[in-house]
């Protein structure tokens, strides 16, 4: 088996090749950003999208 690392870019471009587009790629945090913003966000980002949380 062999593993290919591509990077981001050649990600989305071989998705445009192939007729198909990612659900959704959003960036949710940097380096400075706290485990707990990114939960939030990470949230916001999967509920903006159609996913249900349930507590």
């Amino acid at each position: 088996m062999r593993i290919i690392i591509q990077s981001i870019k050649n990600y989305f471009k071989s998705k445009k090749d192939r007729g198909l587009e990612p659900v959704f790629f959003e960036k949710i945090s940097d380096q400075k950003t706290s485990r707990d913003q990114m939960r939030e966000n990470l949230i916001k980002a999967l509920k903006k999208n159609g996913w249900t949380i349930k507590k």
